[in-house]
């Protein structure tokens, strides 16, 4: 049946103009982006979910499975629930990268050294069911050999499991350190200490017990350590991306104003006017005051780039 030039013209006015090849793979990078970006969010939040981390993460892997990114905090989700042979899978994946995007120096040494511990985890395991295989088996085997093999693993997986856990991010450095190094070092005299873990995120200075801060909190004072005054706009941005979550323009003004109240005696924010391209008047800037160093104490995996406030 021949359809009347009315439906003709309103079928052809419903249609939309084809998108372009790189606007579809523009589209496809933002999708991968957020999915990543809000893994890092339940995974950071002050109550981790590392169930729905996991979630976002292989909503990421389903558009791009080889992504370096997306592997590597997959496998060390894995890592942290003792999945040895799928994390090793991730981690080499992670460590192939893709014609595009690779792993940071520092993420491809902590692969490599995650790959190694996986390796004496799997190893452990199978000298376990070697022993048990052993008490099953009738005839003579070589137990002396066997028990020689197993406390050489055992010794090489001490020294290795007590390595390159977390980071120390000071002065535009950035070193690898130890559990036990994580929790002991305190700071000094003018220094501020920001440490990331699994027990929450606390500020610390010399003479005074931490403090605990929420996730917006410490990720925006991590924003504020830089040489440049930050306005509230690129603040906005900024945390949005870091943290995994849009957030509005007024709530970014509340962050600054209640790290100001509860900090008001260390005067840890420093703030003047500065000329903003989007803008004909000068805006206000923030930033960490020159006064106090900033050190800040994460897990190997979390997303904390180093910061820009060097001399």
């Amino acid at each position: 049946m021949e359809q009347s030039e009315h439906l003709k013209e309103k079928r052809t006015g419903r249609r939309f103009p084809r998108r372009t090849a790189e606007e579809l793979e523009l589209q496809r990078k933002m999708k991968l982006n957020h999915f990543v970006r809000q893994a890092e969010f339940f995974k950071l939040s002050e109550k981790p979910d590392f169930v729905q981390a996991k979630k976002w993460l292989l909503q990421a892997l389903h558009i791009e499975k080889n992504h370096p990114i997306a592997n590597y905090r997959l496998g060390y989700l894995l890592y942290r629930e003792h999945q040895y042979e799928m994390a090793v899978y991730h981690f080499k994946t992670a460590l192939d990268g893709t014609e595009n995007d690779v792993l940071s120096e520092t993420q491809l040494i902590l692969a490599n050294t995650f790959l190694v511990n996986c390796g004496m985890a799997i190893t452990r395991e199978a000298l376990r069911e070697l022993e048990d295989l052993g008490l099953r088996i009738e005839g003579e085997i070589d137990q002396e050999r066997i028990e020689r093999y197993r406390a050489e693993m055992l010794v090489q997986e001490e020294n290795m499991l007590d390595r390159l856990y977390y980071r120390k991010i000071t002065a535009g450095h950035e070193t690898i350190i130890n559990e036990e190094q994580f929790y002991d070092i305190r700071p000094d005299k003018g220094e501020l200490l920001l440490r990331s873990s699994d027990d929450g995120k606390t500020l610390q200075v010399d003479g005074k017990p931490a403090e605990l801060l929420n996730l917006h909190m410490f990720l925006t004072l991590v924003l504020l350590n830089q040489k440049a005054f930050q306005p509230y706009p690129v603040l906005q941005d900024a945390l949005s991306e870091l943290g995994g979550q849009r957030i509005s323009y007024n709530y970014m003004r509340q962050l600054i104003r209640r790290i100001r109240d509860q900090f008001v005696t260390l005067n840890l924010i420093e703030s003047t006017s500065i000329s903003s391209p989007d803008s004909s008047r000068p805006v206000q800037g923030f930033r960490i005051h020159p006064n106090w160093s900033v050190t800040i104490l994460c897990r190997a995996d979390d997303f904390i780039v180093l910061s820009s406030r060097t001399e």
